[in-house]
């Protein structure tokens, strides 16, 4: 129920836009409504609402209530790029700036992995998340110039890579970070790790 409350979001956004004659700006108002009831949800099923949801519903309706209000799907398209960039700040800003790891960080927990491969780590993904905030500038508002594609095209490439691209890049990242991460532990780290 959790793991579909969660991406309700993301179906919605799709699924209006595809219905509705390819329009950005339903799509917008869907995800915008569906995110407040998933809201809504997580605060009624677990009777709590994380920093995290708090700040992708803000980060969510900075974008999104000027596409809806100008009816310009342009600020909704920036929304990838900017919280990327905002995400590899952070992971620099944290790491470098506080001397803290993310994890530790976000959960108040501090991992047992040695801190040359924590800042490693966290420069690979702050290296990522710039490239994938880049990647989401080309496809959202380069495409027709580079593929020699209609801006509608461009947007409908924009839409699938939104939904489903970013998401499988994201996750293929993250696992093969943890991975190298957890091929640097020793086995007593990896036993600490796993508790």
């Amino acid at each position: 129920m959790k793991l579909l409350l969660n991406l309700l979001p993301a179906i919605c956004f799709f699924a209006t836009y595809k219905f509705s004659d390819h329009n950005l700006i339903y799509a917008t108002i869907a995800v915008v409504i569906s995110s407040v009831i998933t809201l809504g949800g997580s605060w009624i099923l677990q009777g709590k609402i994380t920093r995290i949801q708090i700040v992708v519903i803000l980060t969510l309706l900075v974008f999104a209530i000027p596409t809806i209000m100008v009816k310009d799907p342009s600020f909704i398209k920036w929304k990838v790029s900017v919280v990327n960039c905002v995400i590899a700040s952070g992971l620099l800003i944290c790491q470098f700036g506080f001397g803290k790891d993310i994890v530790e960080a976000l959960t108040g927990y501090k991992t047992p992995i040695p801190d040359t491969v924590l800042k490693k780590a966290t420069v690979a993904l702050a290296v990522y998340f710039i490239a994938c905030a880049f990647l989401n500038y080309v496809i959202a508002f380069r495409l027709p110039d580079i593929m020699n594609v209609s801006s509608d095209e461009a947007e409908n490439i924009w839409v699938n890579y939104k939904t489903y691209g970013n998401g499988i890049l994201n996750a293929v990242f993250m696992f093969a970070t943890f991975a190298w991460v957890y091929g640097k532990l020793t086995g007593e780290q990896k036993e600490a790790l796993e508790k």
